[in-house]
């Protein structure tokens, strides 16, 4: 990754964002009189350039903790183009494609795979629940290792097919599934041996090569999977293409943002401890005895309290 355009095309497409967020604040009667579909479009690019935004910031060594933060902002965007895109398959222009928001046999498969393992990596399993909202919508088949990751934390998740929409690689995970645990680490460490050579059908394949905005590769679901079957990774979390800060990070994450005597976060709740940036601007509540509140703009640094719990857990209440 060269860090010079990484950083150029970071302000770029952060400042391309924030204009875009402008716009879409404009008087109300000024933006009625715009098309359903540009609203889908620019929604649809704002959802994508922060979700790449996510990935590369990821290779290029941001903080963890940073990321974590970012997480909830990219599912928001995806969920408002979700909302644009059923308005849009509802005008008489849209009816004649009635497209899915992600399209799962096509190239866009990386978009899911990703929101799904990053929200697993980073620590957001709560926020699950929203990705099917947007993965199943006019998608005529569902994806085997999708499903079968969701399917560990969503009970709703049971019909679990045997296929994968865009087969290799993705498809070499099901083992993975339905191997006993003794041999699952011995599986993933193979996967993630054959994975990039396998991957010779997706976007990312020699992208090195393409261009000066490199991601780089990572395995995303190989990480995610681990995570999400509890496997132990020391046979394989030195290989290449493997996240392992990630996994790491997520498996600190559950005791990190549980303060002891306090109950997990339910479904869709927001929390940040101390030192991390605010995901979400608004008013937070400490899970302390006695509780505190307070109000955080949004990526300003989560204060310490001094907890008698240990370093101040925060839960956003609006």
């Amino acid at each position: 990754m060269d860090y010079k355009v990484y950083s150029s095309n970071f302000d770029l497409t952060t400042r391309g964002l924030e204009i875009l967020e402008a716009s879409l604040k404009k008087d109300p009667e000024e933006l009625a009189k715009i098309p359903i579909a540009n609203f889908r479009a620019a929604t649809h690019q704002s959802a994508q350039s922060r979700l790449e935004l996510l990935t590369r910031a990821y290779s290029a060594g941001h903080e963890l903790s940073e990321l974590r933060s970012y997480y909830p902002t990219v599912l928001a965007d995806w969920e408002r183009y979700a909302h644009y895109s059923v308005l849009h398959n509802e005008t008489e222009t849209g009816q004649s494609s009635h497209s899915a928001h992600i399209p799962l046999k096509d190239l866009p498969f990386s978009y899911a795979n990703r929101l799904v393992a990053f929200g697993i990596l980073l620590g957001w399993k709560n926020l699950l629940y929203k990705i099917p909202k947007i993965i199943d919508y006019n998608n005529p088949n569902r994806d085997g290792m999708l499903e079968r990751i969701l399917s560990r934390y969503l009970a709703d998740r049971t019909d679990l097919p045997d296929e994968c929409t865009r087969h290799l690689p993705y498809y070499n995970t099901i083992r993975i599934f339905t191997a006993p645990a003794s041999e699952r680490s011995a599986l993933v460490a193979e996967y993630l041996e054959d994975w990039y050579e396998a991957s010779r059908r997706e976007p990312y394949f020699d992208s090195h090569k393409r261009g000066s905005v490199f991601q780089g590769y990572w395995s995303w679901e190989a990480a995610a999977i681990t995570i999400a079957l509890d496997i132990d990774d020391t046979p394989y979390r030195h290989a290449q293409f493997y996240p392992a800060d990630l996994v790491d990070f997520a498996r600190q994450s559950t005791e990190a943002y549980e303060p002891r005597g306090f109950p997990g976060p339910v479904e869709g709740e927001l929390r940040a401890k101390a030192g991390d940036r605010c995901p979400k601007g608004g008013d937070w509540q400490s899970l302390d005895t006695p509780p505190r509140t307070i109000t955080l703009s949004e990526q300003q640094a989560m204060p310490h309290t001094g907890s008698v719990y240990g370093l101040t857990v925060w839960r956003f209440i609006e």
